[in-house]
């Protein structure tokens, strides 16, 4: 009865509301009273059924609902809290009115897969429910093909669904029980309801659906669900002429075509009126006339022009060849980064205890290790987001909060990286949590505590942020703004001499002559500074071929956090 009150209250105080995908006329949530009792389904569900059982069983899900009404009035004070810090903090971004969150909780339903069962189905139209994992683990496939671990394996804490009921779109993957299963279920309908009455933060400009939209598109691609190049840090390139030539999309032809049609325009009208000025009657692509006064005044300009040819040309290769060497080492860095990843979890599988009889990691090793590769995933991901604008949604506390969600982290991590310091960033805690699992891991004996691996071990994690400090460095210092500023005006000033300078020798054909020097030149320009900004954070020129794709790196990493755990979990001798 207190709960029925408390419902009561609650609905008098949001009455006015009316639930996203409601009519004006309907303004209840799904957990509605019905003879004293909360009802576990929809009221229109219950009229289809044509029955007030609150035992039966929905048929869209193959699980078995075994929460009654009295049961979802009667959650234990630890499977309510256990709700409201995935589903509040996590899902519904920390937002809802104080009375709400009390009433969360009553809005699930305890059910139970067995193993093999398919809880969701990609494509499905009818996507009304999403799970909240409270035991047992989950596969997620896209496309007939199960996600790279640990993606692609969930466990408890995990929300599943949630996707199709904020976007209004068919189910994305399809979830199947690797174990039995319990979750917990919330209807299409109560979410909408929650998810209408969540606060906003002052001055925001954006609903928190197309907030999440964002933050989803950034955690798709670097847990592998999307790639830009097929799974390629830059566009990979085939060595045949005619392949070459019918590229177009990502090349520099695609934007300097713009600067080089217009100067071929100036061209052509500087053309015309000089012919009109002289009364020139030379037939179409004979040369001009030397002897005529306007144009002997130009072969004088054409020819100190051609001494700026020289100077233009030596610099803007120059520019260039710098511009290049800096795309070079941000890559390597990045790879070198990789590397020292990869090493501290090899290390650490080497050398990690195992079971004497079978040869297998004892379950304090085996825990250790998988934090590790946790902690080394989170690290990396955040620390790209720190240093690329297409990334650094991320960051944020409500990023956080989705990443949780998403599974790459536990409700414990999330709340310490959501709470600290402003000078402190998550990739910096995450390094420590990794340094400080190893040690932890060689006390307790999970691994050998040896003095040579430590020194190996701190060598490499201490200077992973030396090194990425160094990336931030290289593209905070790539190049002084005098030098682009002089290569700038030097290319346009060059450029813009050129048809006046190439009319006296070359005439009508100066047009084309101007159009091959621009695009060539300007182009070339173009590249440096696309080169310059190898992580696209300028914006200067969207999804170019030589711009790379984090998002690669991380996936790379995060296949290689556990590849040697993987690889060392059983051995032939």
């Amino acid at each position: 009865m207190i709960w029925k009150q408390a419902i009561v209250s609650f609905l008098s105080i949001h009455d006015a509301r009316t639930p996203f995908g409601y009519s004006s006329a309907s303004k209840v949530p799904s957990f509605l009273l019905n003879e004293g009792k909360l009802v576990v389904r929809h009221a229109t569900e219950y009229n289809e059924l044509g029955s007030n059982d609150d035992d039966a069983v929905d048929g869209d899900s193959d699980g078995d609902i075994i929460s009654d009404a009295e049961g979802r009035a009667n959650r234990t004070q630890e499977e309510a809290n256990f709700i409201r810090s995935n589903i509040h903090t996590d899902l519904f971004d920390g937002g809802l009115p104080p009375d709400a969150i009390e009433l969360l909780p009553t809005s699930f339903d305890k059910v139970e897969y067995e193993k093999g069962t398919v809880l969701m189905q990609q494509g499905d139209e009818i996507a009304d429910f999403l799970l909240l994992v409270d035991d047992g683990k989950c596969t997620i496939s896209i496309d007939g093909k199960e996600l790279p671990y640990p993606y692609g394996t969930v466990g408890r804490g995990t929300i599943m669904g949630e996707n199709s009921l904020i976007y209004k779109k068919a189910r994305g993957a399809t979830v199947t029980a690797k174990t039995d299963v319990s979750a917990w279920r919330q209807s299409l309908e109560s979410f909408q309801y929650f998810m209408n009455i969540v606060e906003t933060e002052e001055g925001e400009d954006e609903d928190i659906p197309a907030q999440l939209l964002k933050i989803d598109k950034v955690i798709d691609k670097i847990s592998g669900t999307k790639t830009a190049y097929g799974g390629n840090v830059i566009k990979q390139i085939e060595p045949n002429r005619g392949w070459l030539w019918r590229q177009w999309t990502g090349t520099i032809l695609q934007h300097a075509w713009k600067p080089t049609l217009f100067n071929m325009l100036v061209t052509t009208g500087f053309v015309l009126a000089v012919q009109s000025k002289t009364k020139s009657t030379l037939a179409f692509g004979m040369l001009p006339n030397k002897s005529d006064p306007v144009v002997a005044r130009m072969l004088g300009l054409g020819m100190a022009w051609k001494y700026t040819m020289s100077i233009t040309t030596f610099i803007l290769s120059f520019f260039l060849s710098q511009a290049y060497n800096l795309w070079r080492d941000v890559y390597h860095t990045a790879r070198v980064v990789q590397g020292k990843l990869s090493d501290i979890n090899l290390l650490l599988a080497c050398s990690a205890e195992r079971n004497e009889d079978t040869g297998n990691y004892t379950p304090k090793a085996q825990a250790l290790l998988e934090d590790v590769a946790s902690y080394t995933r989170l690290f990396h991901a955040f620390t790209w987001a720190s240093l690329s604008k297409k990334l650094d949604i991320l960051l944020g506390v409500r990023g956080i909060r989705r990443l949780t969600c998403r599974g790459w982290m536990t409700q414990k991590e999330c709340e310490i990286l959501s709470s600290l310091e402003p000078n402190v960033q998550p990739q910096h805690a995450c390094l420590m949590w990794t340094v400080t699992r190893i040690l932890k891991g060689m006390k307790e004996g999970a691994v050998a505590d040896d003095h040579v691996l430590r020194d190996q071990i701190f060598e490499r994690t201490t200077s992973l942020q030396g090194v990425f400090s160094g990336i931030g460095g290289k593209l905070a210092g790539k190049i002084p703004l005098a030098y682009a500023h002089f290569v700038q005006i030097l290319v346009d000033v060059f450029l813009f001499l050129a048809p006046f300078a190439l009319y006296g020798e070359l005439g009508v054909w100066s047009v084309p002559a101007v159009g091959i020097l621009t695009l060539f030149y300007s182009g070339l320009l173009d590249l440096a500074k696309i080169l310059l900004d190898p992580l696209d954070k300028d914006d200067f020129y969207n999804n170019a071929s030589v711009n790379m794709d984090i998002a690669v790196f991380i996936r790379e990493s995060n296949a290689g956090s556990t590849r040697w755990m993987a690889g060392g979990q059983s051995l032939p001798f």
